[in-house]
């Protein structure tokens, strides 16, 4: 293992960096769960491979096709659980759930009445491009307000995980709600970003910072295709030793959003592009409660945070592979391939 990446593994706190990456786990809770759906319930989940609704994602609430995991039975709704499960680490599991137990605290904030159901912390949507298997390209979406996960395989193992978005609103919930006061569910993702801020002299400081207001949103949205301007920012060359593992750090606990040994293929990925083409970004306040945006990037990789909305109390952050965002690379020739 090279350097960087053991020292990202220790900077995780776990040795299961080493992990090969494979896509048994994946492969196995969705095809446990497609021999569970009747035949209506397939026509909603089920897409080819190259429909146009593959990249159609959103983070907002807003109507959505898949197949509602609210109209589900509960042994269903388990296996859909697996599916989650099996398609992020850990973490990237344990988050992804307390994001959606969110929704309750939007719904009292909002005054939503009774049985209304657009802040329903079950209304997520599951979409299967393909058909899954082993070692042919096929993908699926878990998708719902503030949750967005794209994941693609091929080959026996997770060809791409990305875009792979997570937001919080409220990002600190306030007192009288559902959760505890002061629940941060992208706490280390904010705080992350700070400290990483304050670290910089002046000079750095004139280099990262390039807008004194934040954009509304991330810069890159849902476009389907992520475009950055990758020159501007402080480049990694010009940091120290300990503001360049701060950074690495920060790019180590997005990665490990997704199955380890995937992450362990995209870290790789990242150094193999060149760290030295690594670059922050800053904009906006530089306090809690003001409006800010930070970015990590390279030709491998994009990192965006943004908190601007609702009196800067509500985040979105996203991470996508430059190179490979929706596993481009083996989908498109496979869909080449079919149509000689």
């Amino acid at each position: 293992m090279k350097k960087i990446l053991f020292v990202l593994a220790v900077l995780a706190g776990s040795c299961s960096y080493a992990q090969k990456n494979n896509n048994e786990a994946v492969l196995e809770a969705t095809n446990q769960f497609l021999k569970t759906l009747n035949a209506e319930q397939k026509a909603q989940a089920l897409f080819d491979l190259n429909s146009i609704e593959r990249k159609n994602w959103y983070y907002t609430p807003v109507p959505r096709k898949g197949l509602d995991y609210r109209t589900l039975d509960p042994s269903q709704k388990k296996l859909a659980r697996e599916i989650l499960r099996a398609s992020l680490s850990k973490e990237g599991n344990e988050t992804a759930l307390a994001i959606m137990q969110l929704e309750s605290v939007l719904h009292v904030l909002e005054n939503r009445p009774a049985g209304n159901d657009h802040r329903d912390p079950d209304k997520y949507y599951y979409s299967i491009f393909g058909t899954p298997n082993s070692t042919k390209p096929w993908a699926c979406r878990i998708e719902g307000h503030h949750l967005s996960l794209n994941y693609s395989s091929a080959d026996h193992k997770i060809n791409s995980a990305t875009p792979l978005f997570f937001g919080t609103n409220p990002a600190r919930v306030p007192s009288g709600m559902p959760l505890p006061e002061g629940t941060e569910v992208l706490k280390k993702e904010t705080a992350m970003g700070f400290d990483f801020l304050k670290s910089l002299n002046q000079s750095q400081h004139q280099r990262a910072k390039i807008n004194d207001k934040a954009p509304y949103d991330m810069e890159t949205a849902n476009n389907a295709k992520a475009e950055i301007d990758l020159e501007v920012g402080l480049p990694f060359t010009e940091m120290n030793k300990t503001q360049q593992m701060a950074l690495m750090q920060m790019v180590s606990h997005y990665v490990k959003r997704s199955p380890n040994g995937f992450a362990l293929e995209l870290l790789e990925k990242i150094e193999q592009a060149g760290l030295d083409k690594l670059h922050f970004v800053w904009m906006g306040g530089e306090e809690w409660g003001q409006g800010h945006y930070y970015r990590i990037h390279s030709p491998a990789i994009l990192i965006e945070y943004d908190c601007t909305q609702n009196g800067a109390n509500h985040v979105h952050s996203v991470i996508r592979d430059l190179s490979n965002d929706w596993g481009d690379d083996i989908i498109a020739k496979h869909i080449k391939e079919q149509h000689k």
